[in-house]
């Protein structure tokens, strides 16, 4: 079992591949890498890349995933079927949205999509039973809905550079959440005391 750097040997020796990172020239990735049934690790490097395909849940053995391309707007939900991904980052992309599927997996811990476009924290969040850490910072989100209190299992949230005007109770209740991150949001002064007096976060003045 080996790292790969080129997909050309990656795909001249198959089963021997677990990780592989790639730089990828095209709008979309190879679907040659669903034949790497061992792969582990994979991480792509783009400029191009524009959707994660919908083949990806074939990479049954995948337990990390990054995908890095300025040109990424779209996530299909197959992405979150992974069974065994424990850790996926698409931060530094433009993806506006992100549904994830009713019966997602429930290996997923870490979940990165900061540094993107999103207007929302994304659809069924809930059914990501085992999430601990979600990094969400530097997007556009402006509200955070009530599904985010059924992560029974969430330790980190990272909501920095948002446009959140307010930051709800339910938060608090939450007993394993242990790490709330907000700098740099449009809080209103009575807000900030809000959450100064319930969450203990203090606001450095500006």
């Amino acid at each position: 079992m080996a790292f790969y750097k080129n997909l050309k040997q990656a795909f001249s020796n198959p089963q021997d591949v677990t990780s592989l990172k790639v730089n990828i020239k095209t709008e979309s990735i190879p679907e040659e890498i669903s034949a790497l049934s061992n792969l582990t690790t994979l991480y792509i490097q783009s400029k191009k890349v524009t959707h994660t395909p919908v083949w990806i849940n074939q990479l049954e053995n995948l337990e990390v995933l990054y995908i890095n391309s300025s040109s990424l707007e779209s996530v299909d939900e197959n992405i979150f079927r992974l069974k065994k991904l424990k850790s996926l980052n698409l931060s530094n992309c433009r993806i506006q949205s992100v549904t994830i599927p009713i019966n997602a997996s429930s290996a997923l811990t870490d979940l990165n999509i900061g540094k993107n476009l999103l207007k929302k924290i994304p659809q069924n969040i809930q059914a990501l039973e085992s999430l601990e850490n979600l990094h969400l910072s530097t997007n556009e989100i402006s509200s955070l809905p009530e599904s985010l209190f059924e992560l029974q299992k969430i330790k980190k949230i990272f909501l920095d550079n948002n446009k959140l005007s307010q930051i709800p109770s339910f938060l608090k209740k939450m007993p394993t959440l242990n790490i709330l991150s907000i700098d740099n949001n449009p809080f209103s002064n009575e807000e900030k005391e809000k959450i100064e007096q319930e969450f203990g976060i203090s606001f450095t003045p500006i």
